[in-house]
């Protein structure tokens, strides 16, 4: 079973990615010429691709091979009540699903490691899910 992740963006949300990610342009051509990193040289032409065409929609994806899907109904909730409800902290998730934040603690943690979500920091130390793909695609 393949299960791709689809995460659809603009140039201009991509250029936002790399400022926060190498600072600039230039800083990223230096890490390019010490270290000959291949990723870095791809996002380096991305970036002067976009840079001219930030209007145009990007669609990066990123595919695993896997015997097993590891994704269980309530992991559905939780990604589609995160990407659809936007909770403002694992509580209010837990708190969408009428789940106890015990049993939804865990899941979350999961599914970050996994690369399905990330967090960002919200108030009172609360951290906000969000869903690092717009689309999951299963092929059999």
């Amino acid at each position: 079973m393949i299960i791709t992740l689809v995460k659809k963006q603009t140039g201009h949300e991509f250029i936002r990615e790399m400022e926060e990610t190498y600072k600039s342009l230039n800083e990223l051509e230096k890490l390019f010429k010490r270290t000959n990193n291949m990723k870095m040289y791809v996002d380096l032409e991305n970036w002067k691709y976009y840079r001219e065409n930030p209007n145009e929609m990007i669609e990066i994806t990123e595919s695993l091979v896997t015997n097993k899907l590891s994704l269980s109904d309530l992991d559905l909730i939780i990604l589609n009540t995160i990407k659809h409800e936007k909770p403002r902290s694992i509580r209010d998730l837990a708190k969408k699903i009428n789940k106890d934040v015990s049993n939804i603690q865990p899941k979350v943690k999961r599914l970050e490691e996994e690369g399905y979500i990330k967090f960002e920091e919200g108030i009172k130390n609360s951290k906000i899910p969000y869903l690092t793909f717009d689309e999951i695609k299963l092929e059999i």
